[in-house]
This record gives C-alpha cells, sequence and structure tokens, in this order.
C-alpha cells in the first residue's frame, strides 16, 4: 500500500485492529467449541453437550457486547486507520458470523441432535480454519503485509465449503434418511455455508480497501 503523508501529519487510531483481532479470536474460540461438539457428540453426556453450547452461547454474547463497543468507538473517533464504513461491516459481518454459528448450536439442543454425517464434522474443520485465517487477515490489516495472500486462502476455503454443501446435500437426499433427518440436517449445512460467506465477504472488503488505499 503506499505511502499517505497524512498518516504522519494525522496520528490515527489503531485501537480497531485489537478489536477486530478481539472479535476473531472470540469467533476461533466458538468455532472450537462447535468441532468439540460435533467431533464427539455420540460419546458425551447430554450435560457435556449442552454445556458446550451453552459456551457458544456465552461466546456469542460477549462477541455482541464487542461489536456494540467498537461502534461506540467508531462514533466518538475523529480518524480511524481504515474508512469507517469498512469497519463497519467488517464488524457487523464477524458479529453475523458468530451470530449464525449460536443459532446452529442452539438448533442442536431444539432438534435433540446427538448425532451428525461426517461432513458436519468436515465443515466443523472448515469454519475453524478460515476463523483462524481471519485473525491473519486482521493482523495483516495493522502490519499492511500479505493481505491479498489471505484474501486468496479465505476464498479457497469458501469454493471448499461450497463444494462440501453441494456434495452433503446430495448424499443427504441420496442417502437413507429419515424425512425428519433430512429437514433438521439440510438447515444445519444451509446455517453452515452462510458462516463461511460471511468470513468470504469480510475477505472482499478488504480486497476493497487495498483497492482503495493503492
Amino acid at each position: 500500500m503506499k505511502f499517505n503523508i497524512f498518516d504522519l501529519l494525522l496520528p490515527r487510531e489503531i485501537k480497531f485492529f485489537k478489536y477486530l483481532t478481539e472479535q476473531a479470536e472470540i469467533f476461533i474460540e466458538g468455532c472450537e467449541a462447535f468441532k468439540k461438539l460435533v467431533s464427539n457428540i455420540e460419546s458425551m453426556s447430554v450435560a457435556d453437550r449442552n454445556n458446550l453450547i451453552k459456551r457458544i452461547n456465552e461466546l456469542e454474547q460477549k462477541g455482541d457486547d464487542l461489536e456494540h463497543h467498537i461502534i461506540d468507538e467508531l462514533h466518538k473517533t475523529f480518524i480511524t486507520p481504515l474508512d469507517r464504513e469498512d469497519i463497519h461491516m467488517i464488524v457487523l459481518n464477524v458479529d453475523k458470523s458468530l451470530d449464525i454459528l449460536n443459532s446452529i448450536a442452539r438448533k442442536f439442543e431444539i432438534y435433540g441432535v446427538d448425532k451428525v454425517p461426517v461432513n458436519i464434522c468436515r465443515f466443523a474443520d472448515l469454519i475453524t480454519e478460515i476463523a483462524v485465517e481471519l485473525r491473519r487477515l486482521f493482523a495483516a490489516l495493522e502490519s499492511k503485509n500479505d493481505l491479498n495472500l489471505i484474501v486468496r486462502k479465505i476464498h479457497e476455503l469458501e469454493n471448499k465449503a461450497d463444494e462440501l454443501f453441494h456434495t452433503s446435500m446430495a448424499e443427504l437426499f441420496h442417502g437413507n434418511h429419515s424425512p425428519v433427518d433430512i429437514i433438521k440436517y439440510k438447515e444445519i449445512y444451509e446455517h453452515l455455508e452462510a458462516v463461511v460467506d460471511s468470513v468470504d465477504f469480510i475477505g472482499k472488503i478488504v480486497r476493497g480497501i487495498v483497492v482503495k488505499q493503492g
């Protein structure tokens, strides 16, 4: 990115990079809890399952609190390190990703899910991987290094998620699943894909920032 003399004359608040990293870390913790849930769901007790679901809900609430704090800070800050509209959209989409993840976990509780197809475990691996890349992306936003490489990596993971979604749908409708299981798992797959799409959208926002800043 090109050097900007205004960065010297008018120092910008860099606390927003810290906030974004905090958001990503909450999201990662939520993804890891979900991964643990689906990976061990058949062997763990109902109490252990409910504790993980509760933990994801707590992280979602923590993420909401942080999102509100960041938006408040945006209103108070005169000079931001990125366009405030871009920060706003990034923050909203990280929060959206965590909201969707919490919604999936709650559906496990509501539907009484005690076993899952293997592709849900693969999705859990993917969303955890893309969450880690999101944290790398926010670090790169501050250092201005490797942004395009990380954006491409995120998009590659989104493509993998698309392919996994289509494969999962085919297996769901051509397998020996009951109508009730088809309804449950289809909704879960759709929400898992939405988590990945939301992170990929953040990558597109950052790609636009790179273009704007040169």
